[in-house]
């Protein structure tokens, strides 16, 4: 399938139902560039503030009707939205794919991903906001957030927005959209699906642009919620910019630096495939991608020579290339922030595998060589406090017996401020008990890298790595707000206590 194709002209903002352009004095044009060919121009896009405020002006006249209206309507424009999906899956696919380079069977699984969170957010989602009787006269029930902008990442652009956008849909929420502007026409797509899915006007808006688009909007003050995947740095400004909003929801999904824990009695081939995968797939630039490995001493050589080898020989390069595991990072200040890391720490390092600048014929594009280091001891409070998006990994060997095995891989796993997934790799579910429940992260798997997960599992962390668990099968409680009744059917006598008293 080919993946290039000519530029387009950007069709402008989603505002209501149809797009709309920004006079030349309101915006800014930008071209978006795919990271994997430079010859592969996408198009030309603009970026409007002043369209921020009219989509909030959209959502928020629109927000009435759509909260009042019965689930059955809302799930039936979903129903479209899933339709509209899954006829432009590969055009979705190719979007995503020339957006950040990634090659076209992980695009794919991103296409497939936006279906399949339709179909979870109308089953076991709503059973999460149903309203239900939880003692006699006690009832919980589910009103919407209110008028709530999701801001896309650039790693998953379709994806990770999407899986704001529908339960926020579904709860009554009405919604702008600003995807990242790395992947301009993947939001693009998306807004045409949505669009197509027959929505009433407001409810859906998607507007482009880049960091002050994003600023106007959580600036806003008649904005209720925000929905943000990407840096931890930018999560710190929403929630500073957020301050005097006190009722404003926020669900950030921010950063990571993840560890992976190889206990002597692990399947190493099984393990060493997992890391590699969790730490290389999509060029390292998963929030949730390994950074660094803590293996026990007596099993570090191989684990160490497996992973180099993967660094060393794993196919790159543009998505229509066949046969490609990773493309590139998604620019040059990220490849260069990789390097420069790696020539910081050089004096504490063993190079295994080194990450370095590669060519790939035919095509010119921000591509790395995956890079395994060992780090000294010295070394690990630094490296917890970072975060990279590149295929980077830094491994440390512990040794001593079983019992300071634990503790020290405990207390390296923990030197971090985020917090947000882990593995550990061993046969025994006892080990694996052990150290999880000392773990500072909101996911921890067995035997399982640190990226993938399951649409009916929460998905989120702690630290800076965010909060509200925002993603998975518990978005839809983020989405709606819990109100508390408590009802009588036949009032009869009313309250009393001590020296309270009423006319007969």
């Amino acid at each position: 399938m080919s993946v290039r194709s000519a530029p387009v002209e950007g069709k402008g903002d989603l505002i209501g139902t149809e797009f709309v352009r920004s006079e030349a004095s309101d915006s800014a044009r930008f071209t978006a560039v795919s990271p994997a060919d430079f010859a592969d121009v996408i198009g030309e896009f603009s970026s409007a503030v002043p369209n921020a405020h009219r989509a909030v002006s959209a959502a928020s006249a629109a927000l009435g009707a759509w909260r009042r209206a019965s689930f059955d309507v809302r799930r039936e424009c979903l129903l479209r939205y899933r339709h509209a999906l899954v006829a432009r899956r590969d055009a979705i696919a190719i979007a995503i794919a020339r957006a950040v380079g990634k090659p076209l069977w992980e695009a794919r699984t991103e296409a497939d991903a936006l279906v399949a969170k339709v179909d979870i957010t109308l089953g076991a989602g709503q059973q999460l906001v149903t309203p239900r009787e939880v003692e006699p006269g006690a009832f919980v029930r589910y009103r919407p957030v209110g008028v709530c902008v999701v801001l896309g990442p650039f790693n998953f652009p379709a994806h990770l927005a999407n899986g704001h956008i529908v339960p926020l849909l579904a709860a009554g929420n009405t919604v702008v959209f600003k995807p990242s502007e790395k992947a301009p026409q993947v939001g693009e797509l998306l807004a045409d699906c949505l669009l197509e899915a027959g929505f009433p006007a407001g409810v859906i808006n998607v507007v482009q642009g880049a960091g002050d688009v994003a600023q106007a909007l959580v600036a806003d003050p008649r904005v209720d919620g925000v929905m943000f995947t990407g840096s931890t740095q930018v999560g710190r400004a929403i929630l500073r910019a957020s301050s005097d909003f006190a009722g404003r929801m926020l669900a950030l999904e921010m950063g990571g630096n993840n560890p992976a824990i190889v206990l002597d009695d692990a399947d190493l081939d099984y393990a060493c495939r997992e890391i590699a995968f969790s730490a290389f797939v999509t060029a390292g630039q998963r929030c949730t991608a390994v950074r660094r490995v803590f293996v026990h001493e007596r099993v570090a050589k191989t684990v160490i020579d497996r992973l180099s080898y993967a660094a060393r020989e794993s196919v790159i390069g543009p998505p229509s290339m066949d046969g490609a595991f990773l493309g590139p990072v998604i620019n040059e200040a990220s490849r260069e922030e990789a390097l420069s890391l790696v020539n910081a720490f050089r004096p504490s390092l063993d190079e295994h595998a080194a990450l370095r600048r590669i060519e790939v014929e035919g095509v010119e594009g921000y591509y790395l060589r995956p890079g395994v280091y060992v780090a000294k001891d010295a070394l690990a409070d630094e490296l917890g406090a970072r975060e990279w998006f590149a295929p980077l990994v830094f491994v440390e060997v512990i040794g001593g017996d079983e019992r300071s095995l634990v503790e020290r891989a405990i207390q390296r796993a923990n030197a971090t401020r985020f917090g947000l997934a882990a593995a550990v790799f061993t046969q025994s579910l006892e080990r694996f008990r052990s150290i999880a429940d000392e773990l500072s992260a909101g996911i921890v798997n067995w035997n399982r890298g640190t990226v993938g997960s399951s649409s009916r599992l929460p998905f989120g962390g702690v630290g800076d790595s965010g909060n509200h668990r925002p993603a998975g099968l518990y978005s839809a409680l983020y989405c709606a707000d819990p109100v508390a009744e408590l009802h009588v059917e036949s009032p009869k006598g009313g309250a009393s206590g001590p020296g309270l008293r009423l006319p007969a």
